[in-house]
């Protein structure tokens, strides 16, 4: 499920009927139109999305049960111990920042190049990111531009 209201949660203390309440602790409150959904455990890990209620409902309608949502944010990229992960796809950017751990998994809107090297600007600030490679998913074109600004920049 691709969206920018989406949180990941240590499974656990993952609680079902929580799940909307998790995106509101984030600042990304489900709106009338929308439902919390969350993905199966993956790395101890649960991602929470926020979706079209309607859309829900015929999917749910249609297969019951055997609906299963994830998100790119449940991807782990193989690094040694420091680097980003990027996914940027339909408007939006996926990040994963590891630091000897999981330091930070983000989703946010973005349109183009400019709002990518914004968010890594503002990334810039907590850590320093010329000595954590990057590891894109998905695009050679944002790679050549964005080895312009950072020295370790590779695709998955």
């Amino acid at each position: 499920m691709l969206s920018h209201k989406t949180v990941l949660v240590p499974a656990e203390v993952f609680e079902r009927e929580s799940a909307a309440n998790y995106l509101a602790l984030a600042g990304l409150s489900c709106t009338e139109s929308e439902c919390a959904v969350y993905s199966e455990p993956q790395r101890q890990q649960i991602a929470v999305m926020a979706v079209d209620r309607a859309q829900h409902r015929l999917l749910t309608e249609g297969a019951g049960d055997r609906i299963v949502y994830t998100s790119p944010l449940l991807h782990r990229p193989d690094f040694p111990k420091q680097g980003v992960w990027l996914m940027h796809t339909d408007g939006l950017l996926y990040l994963k920042v590891y630091d000897d751990g999981l330091r930070l998994a983000e989703a946010v809107r973005a349109q183009g190049t400019t709002d990518v090297l914004y968010y890594l600007g503002r990334l810039g600030r907590s850590f320093l990111l010329g000595n954590f490679p990057i590891v894109l998913s998905g695009s050679d074109t944002l790679a050549r531009q964005l080895r312009k600004y950072f020295p370790d920049v590779q695709c998955e």
